[in-house]
């Protein structure tokens, strides 16, 4: 038995593979973009149609373009508040969002096997999508950070070490 696994009080847990994690997160991937299309087409629409009347006028925005625009922003920011608070903070009071649940796999807290709260998931929900806003050299560690479990004997990604959680399988208590 490996040093590591003895101080793991949870090590008889099994833990999701890397494939079903993936399934996971591209169910939770489409949930985020539905909602996210109405704002992010709204905002498109009002900038070209403000476009369309540059060419008499310059850049012209009228009443219901700006509110159009507006609009579309707003709505885009609830939509990403929404999904702080379902992939984030939710994540971190249950364990599980619902691609998680489809596929039968939840979140602990490494060391307690309780699921890790709400700010732990924000965090992991947050960090991740920061690194990979970085220019460059962002992508790249978002990329290892998604790779990770295929390699690591408990199929953790960086994110799930740096905020001391795993994905397991099977529903949570």
């Amino acid at each position: 038995m490996l040093r590591e696994d003895m101080d793991d009080p949870n090590s008889a847990l099994k833990a999701a593979s890397w494939w079903t994690r993936g399934k996971a997160a591209l169910l939770d991937g489409l949930i985020f973009i539905a909602p996210m299309l109405i704002p992010v087409a709204m905002t498109i629409a009002g900038f070209v149609v403000a476009w369309e009347r540059e060419a008499t006028k310059g850049l012209d925005f009228t009443t219901g373009t700006t509110a159009l625009v507006v609009l579309g922003i707003v709505l885009g920011v609830g939509v990403l508040v929404w999904a702080g608070w379902l992939f984030g903070y939710r994540q971190g009071v249950t364990g599980t969002t619902p691609g998680k649940r489809r596929q039968g796999i939840h979140l602990i807290d490494a060391a307690s096997g309780e699921a890790p709260g709400g700010p732990k998931g924000v965090g992991r929900w947050l960090v991740p999508g920061l690194v990979g806003g970085i220019q460059g050299i962002g992508n790249i560690v978002q990329l290892i950070d998604y790779l990770w479990p295929l390699w690591d004997p408990k199929k953790q990604r960086l994110t799930d070490k740096a905020f001391g959680t795993r994905v397991v399988v099977g529903t949570p208590n």
